[in-house]
């Protein structure tokens, strides 16, 4: 059977300007930047206010949200800085958020966007990035978030490889420190294992998937080559939006099978999922379980 739901999944859609800015965001920051983009226009009214529900983030993403986290990511990201090339040679540095407000008794957030990096949203003439929404926000990793995003600007193109320096993909992902120089990962091995490993769930989890050849002077890795693969992702699986995300958790970070995650779908509401999920991340993060997969089957009773 033909998904509606899916097919009307949200596309996110940023000029490529974004896409290639450098900035870092937390994984969370990120979900929360998706779910506002969803509503905006290239040709909104200055000042317009964005919405977001705390409940469909909850829901989205399988995590349970408490208020004083959500504060503090909220309070981050209006700290968070963006540093982009424009066009002719100028620099802009930016926040994401200009102001959140906590609509008291809704569950919602009232969410202001910067007003200088607010016309790089939305559907533009040229020279712009799509994604979907449900593949983005459902990616664990951040750097599988950031990379997906770039991979995108490639996946129309005749031409669907690219080259990268090391450092500059560094500066990108947030990894160099702009005014100290200090980086996170100074070792290849370590960012191969820590950024490019973890991304590798692109390959199963969205529309596009990714190889990779390293390009070296000498011994050093100084250079990256991606080939992009693009295949429209669809789904026989008849559920909601919400509930997207949710299916693609339980496969991904919880390891089911898909009949196992279809099973669950079956059997429970997302809001139940997302509650047992959470009870199984904290034993996972306490050490108690040796296989995950197993052990998420029999707390959703689809072994």
């Amino acid at each position: 059977m033909k998904n509606k739901d899916f097919d009307k999944s949200p596309i996110l859609a940023q000029s490529n300007i974004i896409t290639s800015a450098r900035y870092e965001l937390t994984k969370m920051e990120k979900n929360l930047l998706y779910l506002a983009m969803r509503e905006m226009k290239p040709n909104d009214l200055p000042g317009q206010l964005y919405y977001v529900s705390i409940t469909e983030l909850q829901h989205r993403t399988g995590d349970e949200i408490k208020y004083d986290r959500l504060r503090d990511v909220t309070k981050r990201m209006l700290g968070r800085v963006l540093e982009a090339d424009l066009p002719g040679g100028d620099l802009l540095q930016t926040h994401f958020f200009s102001s959140v407000r906590y609509l008291k008794g809704t569950g919602t957030l009232e969410i202001g966007i910067d007003p200088t990096i607010r016309p790089y949203y939305g559907y533009l003439k040229s020279h712009f990035t799509t994604f979907q929404l449900d593949l983005a926000i459902t990616l664990n990793s951040i750097y599988a978030k950031r990379l997906y995003e770039v991979f995108s600007m490639y996946k129309n193109l005749p031409d669907k490889s690219f080259r990268v320096s090391l450092d500059a993909l560094k500066l990108q992902l947030g990894l160099i420190d702009n005014v100290t120089g200090r980086e996170k990962y100074t070792l290849y091995a370590d960012f191969k294992a820590n950024v490019l490993k973890p991304a590798e769930e692109i390959n199963t989890a969205t529309d596009l998937a990714f190889t990779y050849r390293e390009i070296k002077r000498g011994r050093k890795v100084v250079e990256l080559e991606f080939t992009i693969i693009y295949t429209p992702k669809t789904t026989e699986i008849d559920y909601n939006e919400q509930e997207t995300a949710l299916f693609g958790r339980m496969i991904n970070d919880f390891k089911l099978r898909k009949d196992q995650a279809v099973l669950a779908m079956k059997s429970h509401g997302p809001a139940e999922i997302a509650k047992r999920l959470y009870q199984v991340q904290l034993r996972q993060k306490n050490g108690e379980i040796q296989n995950l997969g197993s052990y998420t089957a029999g707390v959703l009773g689809v072994k």
